[in-house]
């Protein structure tokens, strides 16, 4: 299966999730639910990659407060991919011998991840 596609259906699921969480606590309407609805299912079929994805969720929430904090969530995800990638990098750099520069490439990590908080 295309990895976007299991993407695409997590999103969906999580949206759904909140849209109902939105609806039970009074903070969207029946009719604000409707819209949201097609809009959700035109943007996540329309996506073609995951940057597409990720760009859908940002301006839904930039529209819909009440899914900001999946924008949070997706970001948080996206960052221990990268660390985790980077950790890789790091073992197999040590693993060649090349320890100055798997110290550069930690460091690197790091210091973006504070920037970001």
């Amino acid at each position: 299966m295309n990895p976007l596609v299991g993407e695409k259906k997590k999103l969906e699921e999580a949206i759904v999730k909140n849209m109902i969480m939105a609806l039970e606590s009074d903070k969207i309407t029946e009719g604000e639910m409707s819209t949201i609805s097609g809009v959700v299912l035109d943007g996540i079929d329309a996506a073609e990659t995951h940057e597409a994805l990720q760009k859908f969720l940002e301006d839904l929430a930039a529209r819909w407060k009440i899914f900001s904090p999946l924008v949070v969530l997706e970001k948080a995800v996206m960052q221990e991919k990268v660390e985790d990638e980077v950790a890789k990098g790091v073992l197999i750099l040590l693993e060649h011998g090349k320890i100055e520069n798997a110290i550069k490439l930690a460091q690197s990590v790091t210091h973006t991840h504070n920037q970001s908080q």
